[in-house]
């Protein structure tokens, strides 16, 4: 070989084309569709694909990390000093305990602390804040009012300590829009709180330069059950809201850009979530182009949400807040919050902060997240997601702002619509295990030991003169339904039970018994498991002797189809309120129902339904059959 040469690796081989590759997939689909077996679709609508190409690629993309102000320029230049680890502690309880939960923080990791609360005055805020170097540690802050009153006691704790406001850095976090949406009131109408918001605005651009004023928060949008595309849409909406309300007081644009701060949701969907953070910033570019400042940068902050966190088997929402957190980080996050594992059993204990900080910092520090720039650039996966994404998100900002605005879409109640229909979606999937949610709906630990943690104050009452304006988004999360019915069976004695009923040996009904037993456990009925009858006289004795009521048949096929008849008899026999039967019957579902099958479970079928139907036969002797 001469140095002209070039040797190609596996160069006698053709090249396959896409087509070649789709040819191959249909024989060993078998004449399945394609689209079933191996596409999906998102709540918005995006068709996934199972294998992506350079022709996938959305025109136009920069060539680069850091060029440009859209998807790519997070982190431009791979800093060393990554991104802002942000703690949320909550000051609805005392101020004390807040205190000294956000100073281990600050000493063991942390670079900024969020306080959140539905009011925040002066006096509970210097209580938290005692011994906080305000000029080293930038402070958030989160209300259910407009916001403008803690965030004039903060200035006025900075003032005091004498640190030059030039200098100082905070996120006050004035959000009335995102706080009506939440609450359903404020104490004035949401257009005076906007316009109140602005006018502190225009007070501090010369003087405060480093403060930014609002958080356009999807954060409430989503945990109501708002898919991607509509919390971007409503999050932008919001923010846009804000920049006319900035612009009206006479602020320049730039100025008013520079004081928004976006906040979106990570949850356990990790490439979606990336994509999520690469389109938002999209958006805003398109937003800061169409009002003259095309070299904007956005800042977002991400946080983990509590959509997808849940109380029974905590420990996994360890696993789902560092999918989360990994995710805001290669999505270019600026700052981020992780929600701690133990936040829905009540008030995080110091093991649960613990976690949270060093989740975030072992993923810096260990993983070296922050020194790659843009590391999800380039995926042709990730770069259609987030083109498909921010599209979509786009048509719903678009929709939002023809109908008046986010303020107009609460007050009539159109965007509280859209998303309970995207709720409903969800929680159908919920239901049929389409979306599983490990320790819940999927391997439920009956035994475990759930942790206690000290309740949460109340959020404190409606102020008199309150303004109802809108219907407020309810704090959803997708494990309730699941942990509601486990907490039905708790409250039983004696202990709800099923008997499964294994046909055959273990090789033959452990695959149908182990699913059965995994779907009953999910509602906090125990399996009663067993090695199996090859005798039904055997099968009756012991389901009567178990002081169960119901049964579950459990096998193969082809043992269903000699059995289950006498089988399902003979349990009938022995007192069976109902029986189920493991799998789909086919052809012989009339067969087994006339043999006394009442139900027939199997992977797609509503879990939430039949469960529910079991405990009404269990506590009632009545229920629905099919």
């Amino acid at each position: 070989m001469t140095d002209d040469e070039v040797l190609v690796l596996a160069g006698e081989f053709p090249t396959p084309t896409h087509a070649d590759w789709l040819a191959a997939v249909g024989k060993i689909l078998r004449g399945r569709s394609f689209e079933e077996v191996l596409q999906r679709t998102t709540p918005d609508g995006i068709v996934i694909d199972p294998l992506y190409t350079k022709d996938s690629e959305p025109p136009g993309l920069e060539q680069y990390p850091g060029t440009g102000t859209g998807r790519r320029s997070s982190n431009p230049v791979a800093t060393l000093a990554g991104w802002d680890i942000r703690q949320r502690h909550g000051l609805a309880e005392d101020p004390a305990a807040a205190n000294a939960a956000a100073l281990t923080d600050l000493r063991r990791g942390v670079t900024s602390i969020e306080l959140a609360a539905p009011s925040i005055d002066a006096e509970r805020l210097e209580r938290a804040l005692r011994g906080v170097y305000l000029d080293l540690a930038p402070v958030a802050l989160r209300t259910d009012d407009d916001g403008v009153t803690a965030a004039q006691a903060l200035l006025a704790l900075v003032a005091d300590a004498e640190i030059q406001p030039a200098e100082y850095r905070a996120d006050l976090g004035c959000d009335p829009i995102g706080a009506v949406a939440r609450c359903g009131r404020l104490s004035l109408p949401v257009a005076d709180a906007v316009a109140r918001v602005a006018q502190l605005a225009a007070e501090l651009a010369r003087s405060h330069p480093r403060v930014r004023i609002v958080r356009a928060d999807g954060s409430t949008f989503a945990e109501a059950g708002a898919s991607p595309a509509v919390e971007l849409g409503a999050t932008v909406a919001s923010a846009v809201t804000y920049l006319r309300a900035f612009t009206d007081a006479g602020l320049p644009v730039d100025v008013a850009l520079d004081n928004v701060l976006l906040t979106t949701t990570v949850g356990t969907e990790q490439f979606g979530d990336i994509a999520k953070l690469r389109a938002l910033r999209v958006l805003w570019s398109r937003v800061a182009s169409v009002i003259g400042a095309p070299e904007h940068r956005a800042k977002v902050q991400a946080v983990t949400s509590d959509f997808a966190l849940a109380q029974r088997d905590p420990w996994v929402n360890m696993l789902r807040t560092t999918i989360g957190c990994f995710a805001a980080a290669v999505g270019g996050a600026d700052v981020i919050t992780v929600t701690p594992f133990d936040a829905q059993l009540g008030q995080p204990d110091d093991l649960g902060r613990r976690v949270a900080r060093n989740t975030q910092l072992a993923l810096m520090e260990e993983s070296q997240v922050h020194r790659v720039a843009d590391a999800a650039g380039g995926s042709w996966y990730v770069e259609h997601l987030t083109d498909q994404l921010a599209e979509c998100a786009w048509r719903e900002f678009q929709a939002i702002e023809s109908g008046g605005g986010v303020v107009a879409a609460l007050q009539s109640g159109e965007l509280q619509k859209r998303i309970g229909v995207q709720w409903e979606l969800e929680q159908a999937r919920v239901a049929t295990r389409a979306r599983p949610i490990t320790g819940v709906s999927e391997f439920a630990n009956l035994d475990e030991d759930l942790l206690s943690r000290a309740r949460f104050a109340g959020e404190g009452a409606t102020a008199d003169d309150a303004v109802v304006d809108v219907t407020p988004l309810p704090a959803r999360r997708l494990a309730e339904a699941f942990e509601q019915l486990r907490s039905r069976g708790e409250k039983q004695s004696p202990e709800p039970v099923v008997f499964l009923a294994n046909l055959g040996a273990v090789a033959t009904h452990t695959a149908r018994a182990t699913w059965a037993k995994n779907f009953f456990e999910a509602g906090g009925i125990r399996a009663l498991g067993n090695e199996g009858f090859d005798d039904d006289a055997e099968l009756a004795e012991a389901f009567a002797s178990s002081g169960a009521r119901i049964a579950a048949l459990c096998s193969s096929d082809a043992v269903y189809s000699v059995r289950v008849p006498a089988a399902a008899a003979a349990l009938r026999a022995a007192g069976a309120a109902r029986v189920y039967l493991a799998g789909h019957p086919g052809e012989q579902r009339e067969a087994f129902v006339a043999a006394g099958v009442d139900e027939f479970v199997h992977v797609g079928c509503d879990v939430l339904r039949s469960l529910h139907d079991a405990y009404d036969l269990l506590e009632t002797g009545q229920g629905d059959s099919q």
